[in-house]
C-alpha cells in the first residue's frame, strides 16, 4: 500500500477526501484561533499586518484565504482549495507582508486536478496525494511510504527534493554517521554503537542515482527492541528535474509508527533482500508509463463552478438554455462555466425579434466520452 505524507508544490499542501463541503467549518475555526493570536498582538503588529484576521477569496469558486499569525511578526495563512468534493489546504508558515505573494497559491488553484489512486499522468507534473499539477515549479517536495500487509512492523519512506542552485549538504548520510559514532564515543556510548551490525555501509549507484547506502541492524536498548534500519541518500544534481535529491529509510520493528517497539518479523536476509527489491524499483517515470484515469460514469452531474472531472460532453440540465449552448465539451479540470439562458423579453426585443439573453448557473450532466457520441444522435435533449 502506498501512502502519501507532507508535499511542498510552492506552498506545503495537504489532501482532505470527501472534505470540498466543509470549508466553512474549517474557516470557523481558523477564526477562533484569530481571536487568540490577537489578545497577544499589540499595535505596531496590527500596523505591520494589515491582512491579519481577514477571509479572502480565492481565485477559484468556493476558495478561501486565512490570515493570522502566531508571532505577530509574519502571517500564518490557510488557503483552503476545492476541488469537487474533496479539499486540498495549503499552507504559509511566518511570511512577512511584504514577501506575500497570493499568485503562490493562484497557480495551484488554478491548475490543481485530481487524481485516482492508480493514474499515472503522460504529462510532465508533480503527483500530489489525491492530485495532479501539471506546472514546473523551482521548489518541490514530496514524501511518501510504502506499507506491506504481510510485514506490518516494516516500514519504507520516500523522500524527494527538487534541487534549486545548490546541493545541500545538511544531513548527508555520509556525515551524520560519523559524526554519531563520534558523540556516541565522547558521550560513553562507544559499546552499545559497537554492537551495531553492519551489512553494508558506502557508495551505491541505484539506477540514475549516485549516493550513499547503510544497511544495518541495531541491537536492544534501554525501551528499544532491536531493529532493522536501512538508508540511502543521493544529494542529486542542480536545477535537474530527473536529478532530485532521493532520502530513502527501511526501518523494521516499527508500531503506531514509532521505530523499535517490537521485535522485527524479518530476519536478516529477508529484511536486505527486500530493501533491494523495492529500491530497486525507484526510477525516473517515463511517458509510457502513463495509465489512463477511471472513466467519470455518465450521469454524472457538476454545477457552475465545479471542476470537470472528465473530458466530455456535457449537457445543460436548464430547460431555458440558449439554442447551440445545451451540449458542450470540457476538459478535465476546466471550471464548469455558467449557462447563457433566455431572458424575459421586453418591448425593444419585441420590436427587433432579438431574443434576451442572461447568464446563470446551473448543472451540467455528462452525456458523452468522444465525438462519436455527439454524432450518432446519443446526445440529443
Amino acid at each position: 500500500m502506498l501512502v502519501f505524507g507532507p508535499a511542498e508544490v510552492g506552498p506545503p499542501i495537504s489532501y482532505l477526501p470527501g472534505k470540498g463541503g466543509e470549508i466553512a467549518q474549517f474557516v470557523a475555526e481558523d477564526l477562533i484561533a484569530v481571536e487568540t493570536s490577537r489578545e497577544v498582538m499589540d499595535e505596531g503588529d496590527f500596523a505591520r499586518l494589515p491582512l491579519f484576521g481577514k477571509v479572502m477569496d480565492g481565485i477559484v469558486p468556493g476558495q478561501k484565504i486565512v490570515f493570522d499569525s502566531k508571532d505577530g511578526v509574519g502571517y500564518y495563512v490557510n488557503s483552503y482549495l476545492p476541488v469537487g468534493k474533496d479539499l486540498f489546504i495549503q499552507h504559509f508558515g511566518s511570511v512577512m507582508h511584504e514577501d506575500y505573494d497570493v499568485e503562490d497559491f493562484n497557480v495551484v488553484a488554478r491548475h490543481l486536478r485530481l487524481r485516482g489512486d492508480n493514474e499515472i499522468p503522460g504529462e510532465p507534473g508533480t503527483c500530489i496525494d489525491g492530485g495532479f499539477l501539471p506546472l514546473p515549479f523551482e521548489y518541490e517536495r514530496v514524501t511518501l511510504g510504502v506499507r506491506l500487509n504481510e510485514f506490518l512492523d516494516v516500514h519504507l519512506s520516500i523522500e524527494v527534493h527538487k534541487n534549486r542552485d545548490r546541493l545541500s549538504e545538511s544531513g548527508a548520510l555520509e556525515l551524520m554517521l560519523k559524526e554519531g559514532e563520534e558523540m556516541a564515543i565522547q558521550a560513553g556510548h562507544g559499546g552499545a554503537y559497537a554492537r551495531i551490525k553492519t551489512f553494508r555501509r558506502g557508495p551505491r549507484q541505484l539506477g540514475a542515482w549516485k549516493g550513499f547506502e547503510m544497511v544495518a541492524r541495531k541491537p536492544a536498548y534501554k525501551d528499544d527492541t532491536d531493529a532493522h534500519e536501512f538508508r540511502f541518500q543521493s544529494l542529486g544534481a542542480v536545477h535537474d528535474p530527473l536529478q532530485p535529491r532521493l532520502d530513502l529509510r527501511l526501518d523494521s520493528g516499527v508500531k503506531n509508527n514509532q521505530t523499535a517497539r517490537v521485535r522485527p518479523s524479518l530476519t536478516d536476509e529477508e529484511a536486505i533482500a527486500l530493501w533491494d527489491k523495492l529500491i530497486g524499483t525507484i526510477r525516473v517515470r517515463q511517458p509510457g508509463d502513463a495509465t489512463a484515469p477511471a472513466k467519470v460514469s455518465l450521469g454524472t452531474r457538476k454545477a457552475t463552478g465545479e471542476l470537470c472531472t472528465q473530458e466530455g460532453w456535457w449537457q445543460c440540465m436548464d430547460d431555458d438554455i440558449i439554442e447551440g449552448q445545451v451540449r458542450r465539451h470540457f476538459t478535465a479540470g476546466e471550471s464548469m462555466p455558467a449557462a447563457m439562458l433566455q431572458g424575459e423579453p421586453n418591448l425593444w426585443h419585441k420590436l427587433t425579434s432579438e431574443r434576451p439573453r442572461r447568464k446563470a448557473a446551473t448543472v451540467w450532466e455528462l452525456v458523452g466520452y468522444d465525438d462519436a457520441a455527439a454524432s450518432d444522435g446519443k446526445l440529443a435533449k
